[in-house]
């Protein structure tokens, strides 16, 4: 008998098949909580990473709510000579909004393509 993969779980799965994947984790927007992480190297701090991306997320949907900006945040790609980081707001129910984000290898990865794939395995969760 086998056990059903739970979403996060299943939405990992499918975030690791992407050129130059080293690391996602979930993260609960409103607490910081680490809801699941999946790594493929071990160099990176994934309660830091997540740490920074929810920080980044508050911060920019702060100010674009002081700038008074018509929209929400959706994503932000941070370059770095090494990584890109990706990392999307997920509005999931009314429970608060969950941060997603995905460390990749530049060398390895097609930018546009992996935000494409970023966005098409996050709108089955929204």
């Amino acid at each position: 008998m086998s056990v059903a993969a739970s979403p996060i779980d299943a939405l990992f799965d499918r975030i690791r098949q992407i050129d130059g994947f080293l690391l996602a984790c979930l993260v609960d927007g409103t607490s910081g909580m680490m809801m699941g992480s999946v790594q493929e190297q071990g160099d990176l701090s994934v309660p830091v990473a997540g740490a920074g991306a929810c920080d980044v997320v508050n911060v920019l949907s702060l100010m674009t709510g002081e700038l008074a900006l018509k929209g929400d945040l959706e994503d932000v790609i941070v370059t770095l000579t090494s990584h890109y980081h990706l990392i999307r707001k997920l509005e999931i129910g009314s429970s608060g909004p969950l941060v997603l984000l995905v460390t990749l290898d530049k060398p390895q990865t097609n930018l546009a393509m992996a935000l494409r794939e970023v966005r098409d395995l996050t709108a089955s969760l929204t």
